[in-house]
């Protein structure tokens, strides 16, 4: 496990580093914030494909050496992106950033690898939270693209001696067997719209009113400490109270924080950037729980890549709008669409009947560890 924790570590550190530094980047090359969400959306498209090219691969290799492949693409594609940033080249920057792509899914994945090693995400998430608050930090001490090759080959390293044993699952009764896959698939592809679609453009708003890159880097580790650290809570919570429940507490804080942070006060962008980090997370662990609960082990992969192809095309889809959006309409505008898609999603999705559907109630296992139910 301890290699497992390294690895998401180094992970989340390079994956955050690389992706604060894109949009600024794309905005300096072109010389246009329009243009700035172009490396988000390039980003999530190369980690949606590469969901399903790791999923095929896991079935063949294992799943660690599967994750240690996306690590070291990534690493291929910052190199790339550092070369083209070099030459001035938005076409190389975007195509490098496509390469990279796969170290975010394989940084995500792994709390799938945690919850079949040890039954529970929480450790590996606070592992990712660690390496991805720090890496943002490092914007205006270093070259972030080189510094992300490093931790991606890095990470690589730290995957391959990990060996996963997959622990049994107790199905529960939740209804039809796609119900849970429906739901899961849909919170956490509305959680990363919303998040994605916000975020994306607030390195460059903050720039433009004169932030520098460390005061930039510290915001972007605030949300980033709001993405994974309360994932010690909200595996507890789903535990507790339920994925569903969970998932409703998730799209109501991400509500909050869009307000906030279209309140247009330097105060609320802060606080509501962090606690659009906290509703994320929330709706991360529900709909990951959602999602496989009901999945025999062996086909946990096909799912989780369903999973993370619905996360990215949500993300390509914020991503891409964001800066067309924030150019002609004004940065608070992305957060007031966003506090409209959570209240629309409240309301529509996640409006459960007491007793219907899956995670409406408190789940009759005997167990639960951090979104997996296990046996004994």
């Amino acid at each position: 496990m301890t290699w497992l924790w390294m690895a998401a570590a180094l992970g989340g550190f390079a994956q955050s580093l690389s992706g604060a530094a894109g949009a600024l980047l794309a905005a300096r090359i072109a010389g246009s914030p329009a243009v700035a969400g172009l490396p988000q959306t390039a980003l999530v498209l190369g980690a949606a494909l590469a969901a399903l090219l790791l999923s095929a691969l896991t079935r063949r290799v294992g799943r660690t050496h599967a994750l240690a492949t996306g690590a070291l693409t990534a690493a291929a594609g910052c190199a790339l992106v550092l070369l083209a940033a070099h030459r001035g080249s938005l076409p190389l920057v975007l195509l490098g950033t496509l390469l990279s792509g796969a170290g975010n899914t394989a940084v995500m994945l792994t709390r799938y690898a945690a919850a079949e090693l040890a039954g529970t995400m929480t450790a590996v998430l606070t592992a990712t939270a660690a390496g991805a608050i720090t890496g943002p930090l490092l914007l205006g001490l270093a070259d972030p693209y080189l510094v992300a090759t490093a931790g991606f080959v890095l990470a690589a390293v730290c995957y391959l001696p990990v060996r996963v044993r997959v622990r049994s699952v107790v199905e529960e009764p939740t209804g039809p067997s796609g119900r849970p896959s429906r739901k899961g698939l849909a919170v956490l592809t509305f959680a990363n719209l919303v998040m994605v679609g916000v975020m994306t453009l607030a390195p460059v708003h903050l720039a433009h009113g004169g932030a520098g890159p460390t005061a930039i880097g510290a915001v972007i580790s605030a949300h980033i400490a709001g993405m994974f650290a309360p994932s010690l809570l909200s595996t507890r919570l789903v535990a507790a109270a339920g994925p569903g429940r969970t998932a409703l507490l998730g799209t109501a804080i991400l509500l909050i924080a869009c307000l906030a942070v279209a309140s247009g006060a330097t105060e609320g962008l802060v606080a509501g950037l962090f606690l659009l980090g906290v509703g994320w997370n929330c709706c991360l662990v529900a709909g990951s729980t959602l999602l496989v609960a009901d999945v025999p082990a062996p086909d946990r992969p096909r799912r989780e890549a369903w999973g993370e192809l619905g996360m990215g095309a949500a993300a390509a889809t914020g991503g891409g709008l964001s800066g067309p959006l924030a150019a002609t309409a004004g940065y608070p505008t992305l957060a007031w669409i966003g506090a409209a898609l959570a209240l629309t999603f409240a309301v529509v999705v996640l409006n459960l009947k007491p007793g219907s559907g899956a995670g409406s109630r408190r789940p009759a296992s005997r167990r639960r560890d951090g979104g997996f139910v296990r046996t004994r």
